[in-house]
């Protein structure tokens, strides 16, 4: 679906992507995750034709995405904000987009829970009714690939889990959805790929299970008597009502059930730490 191979970008003289390399399989979440500023923005306006790469080879859906209008027919962008006349009313909006890819948004706005806010201009949307506005928008065109930039930045908590249902929804109609964030935390649990990015180089690409596979690296333990696990460990810090401890994890929940102490729940790395790891932080 997207195929990069070294792609740099320079900004006068300096480099904002240094020889990026990677490629997001059909049929997958892929998160693209870095700090701000580390190029996620520049990449994926070059992926939407939006911005012109310094060199590289860039392939979307098998095209050069750069002034190239026949990628829009086959993929849907969605941005943190929404970029439309904000006096327009959500129905009128979503019929004009349906009118130009010959579809009715009734049904799609009733799936998503637009249709008592259909009266509403774009102004007076909450962030979170609006992201599903645009959501319902991609939807319309029948998108392969939906890339989005930063979606989740001005949500709160509970309408990020509600675009994170959408998202897994949509996944599960075949949709490939390539993601930007730099909120990990709700991320972590939809995605299927991860392709870390820092100061404009790629530290990792590849499965989620492969970014967090650990063998002797940190476990966080959540136990029913910590003080008498961390002396029968020999080790281990206290993180809020976590025991930190590295090692092992087979080996240390067995030693634990040995002493008879009940292992609550186990938490090995996350995409925080991998994240970390691999960008040497």
């Amino acid at each position: 679906m997207i195929l990069v191979e070294n792609l740099t970008k320079v900004y006068g003289k300096r480099p904002v992507l240094d020889s990026v390399s990677f490629s997001v399989e059909k049929g997958s979440i892929t998160g693209f995750i870095g700090p701000n500023g580390a190029g996620k923005t520049t990449t994926i306006k070059i992926l939407t034709g939006l911005l012109r790469r310094t060199s590289g080879k860039v392939e979307v859906m098998g095209m050069d995405p750069w002034n190239n209008p026949r990628i829009y027919e086959r993929i849907a962008i969605i941005f943190t904000t929404i970029y439309h006349p904000q006096e327009v009313k959500v129905r009128e909006y979503l019929t004009d987009v349906g009118k130009v890819y010959g579809r009715d948004p009734r049904d799609l706005m009733e799936e998503f829970a637009l249709t008592p806010h259909a009266d509403k201009r774009l102004s007076q949307l909450s962030s979170g009714l609006a992201q599903r506005v645009q959501l319902v928008s991609a939807l319309i065109r029948d998108p392969e690939l939906i890339i989005a930039d930063e979606p989740t930045a001005n949500l709160d908590p509970k309408a990020r889990l509600e675009f994170y249902d959408v998202i897994s929804k949509l996944h599960r109609r075949g949709v490939t959805l390539f993601i930007s964030s730099h909120i990990l935390s709700e991320l972590e649990k939809v995605i299927t790929h991860v392709i870390f990015i820092n100061r404009g180089k790629i530290s990792f690409s590849g499965t989620i299970n492969q970014a967090l596979r650990v063998e002797e690296g940190e476990i966080y333990l959540l136990v029913d008597d910590p003080e008498r696990a961390i002396k029968v460990l020999g080790r281990g810090t206290m993180e809020g009502g976590y025991i930190k401890v590295t090692g092992n994890l087979r080996e240390v929940v067995d030693l634990l059930d040995e002493n008879h102490i009940s292992v609550i729940t186990v938490r090995r790395s996350s995409l925080d730490e991998a994240f970390k790891r691999f960008s040497n932080i």
